[in-house]
């Protein structure tokens, strides 16, 4: 099975746009979306019939993207949510992440 063009995942993608662009987006103001297809697609680890054998399909329990390729496209994933709670937590001026108190609590108020 050949790898995908973005063309062909647009039509996956169509109604996640479609909602995003109605009138509905307003009550949607505290909820990020992530949409990480689009960037899923174009990685060539996001595939797995890039890695068939020359026999045929790789038996099921092998057919696992999300563990392939170490580190691979949920890595990419954790990356970007990760970058985005930081920088929800910069806007709401609450917390800051701080790792060395040693406390076991990654957040801990700004001094």
């Amino acid at each position: 099975m050949p790898v995908k063009s973005l063309d062909e995942w647009a039509d996956l993608l169509q109604p996640v746009d479609d909602f995003l662009g109605s009138n509905l987006r307003s009550k949607l103001a505290g909820l990020d979306l992530l949409n990480v297809t689009r960037m899923t697609a174009q990685r060539k680890d996001g595939h797995l019939s890039v890695y068939l054998s020359p026999s045929g399909p790789v038996p099921r329990y092998k057919q696992d993207c999300s563990h392939w390729c170490l580190p691979g496209v949920p890595d990419a994933w954790n990356e970007l949510l990760y970058a985005l709670v930081m920088r929800r937590h910069k806007k709401m001026g609450a917390r800051t992440p701080n790792t060395e108190e040693g406390d076991g609590d990654v957040f801990s108020r700004p001094s």
